[in-house]
């Protein structure tokens, strides 16, 4: 297998716009160098932050490739070289295994990637321009990435400021035994970039929001999870659903505080019971309103902290990571060999027969694949097939 990829490690963002492939072009693209003997086979990944291009074939398609995409593309030449990278056998396959298990990640450890490698597999096996060697390589390294989170802490480990948040407000609400209505959370400075994170991973865990826009439009719905929308309001009208929550998280660029205490015991009284979180610099919230009896209240510099605590968990969970990934790629590869192997010997009817009748054989074949590296078992099947093809010891 090779791999020709453009990604945010090297490819700037403009080139990498120019490099995508939607999934109609990746259908005529993969199809058109199939039918011209290219490749044999062909898988496009295509997000926001890659378009890769996997495919089967002779040395020769590699060039042949890149000057196909050259050509589909409009980009010259000197482009493809200089904003691509090129993989081929091993590490093509420790490629795609890195990418699908979220180490290639610009966030390491990400899910989103697995999802986005999967669909490209069955976009591609459903119009049939995968092959053997393909199919084998995509559903491992796919067996790769779910192991590989089931055995370490990479995915569930956020690193993200919103979505620890997020998580911390879930924890608040689940210890407190907040239930229905009572669960809403309002976040102030919805429309920005933190504000969203933390709406958007409450909805993704049913938890009601409504949000505050200092610009707020009635026809701008702000929609997630399947069309799961946040409530909306005015800035200006924030204290008046201030009694209707059980948190607020203030992530705003304003001047002036968001919450002040008097406004506040106005609206919500001395013994509401609230988490307040501020994710501002300068501060948003008014800091007296922690000395309330049952305000807790967190600031940015508590969750800068748990996210370089979760940075340093991620690190160290890399090394497992990478060792079960090495695993994987290993076995994949031996899986290549004995595929090819088995390929060879169709071609012999003596050989073939006796793999298929002498069952001693195919055993001893399948055992030296769990005790051999894959290079020994590479060297080991062709001494094999020269001794009993009479082509060598």
């Amino acid at each position: 297998m090779f791999c020709i990829s453009a990604s945010y490690k090297k490819t700037p963002l403009a080139q990498r716009q120019a490099f995508a492939f939607s999934e109609e072009e990746q259908h005529i693209f993969i199809k058109d160098l199939i039918v011209k003997g290219v490749i044999t086979g062909g898988i496009i990944l295509s997000t926001c932050n890659r378009s890769e291009i996997y495919f089967t074939g002779s040395s020769n398609s590699v060039e042949e490739v890149a000057r196909n995409i050259s050509l589909y593309k409009k980009a010259s030449d000197s482009d493809i070289k200089k904003y691509c990278l090129f993989y081929g056998g091993r590490k093509a396959i420790k490629h795609l295994f890195n990418v699908t298990c979220g180490l290639d990640s610009m966030v390491l450890g990400e899910d989103g990637i697995l999802h986005q490698v999967k669909e490209a597999y069955l976009l591609a096996a459903k119009s049939g321009y995968t092959d053997g060697e393909l199919n084998i390589i995509f559903q491992d390294a796919l067996n790769c990435a779910k192991s590989g989170k089931s055995i370490t802490r990479l995915s569930t480990t956020p690193v993200s400021i919103g979505t620890i948040t997020a998580n911390t407000i879930c924890k608040y609400i689940e210890a407190n035994g907040f239930k229905g209505s009572g669960k809403k959370v309002m976040v102030i400075g919805i429309t920005g970039k933190t504000g969203g994170i933390v709406a958007k991973d409450l909805i993704s865990k049913n938890i009601p929001v409504i949000g505050t826009s200092r610009s707020h439009k009635q026809e701008d719905g702000i929609y997630w999870n399947n069309n799961s929308l946040a409530e909306i309001t005015s800035f200006k009208d924030r204290y008046k659903y201030i009694n209707q929550v059980c948190a607020v998280a203030s992530a705003t660029t304003s001047p002036h505080y968001t919450l002040t205490y008097k406004e506040y015991l106005k609206y919500a009284g001395k013994d509401k019971k609230q988490l307040l979180i501020d994710l501002a610099v300068p501060y948003d919230i008014d800091r007296t309103l922690a000395e309330l009896l049952n305000i807790k209240l967190l600031d940015i510099d508590y969750f800068n902290t748990l996210s370089s605590e979760n940075i340093n968990i991620k690190l160290g969970e890399l090394d497992k990571a990478k060792k079960v990934l090495e695993e994987c790629v290993e076995n994949t590869i031996k899986k290549i060999y004995i595929r090819g192997f088995l390929n060879k010997i169709k071609g012999n009817q003596e050989l073939l027969n006796k793999f298929n009748n002498e069952k001693w054989f195919s055993h001893m074949v399948y055992y030296l694949k769990g005790t051999l590296t894959a290079n020994g078992l590479k060297d080991l099947l062709e001494r094999i097939y020269n001794k009993e093809t009479g082509g060598g010891n």
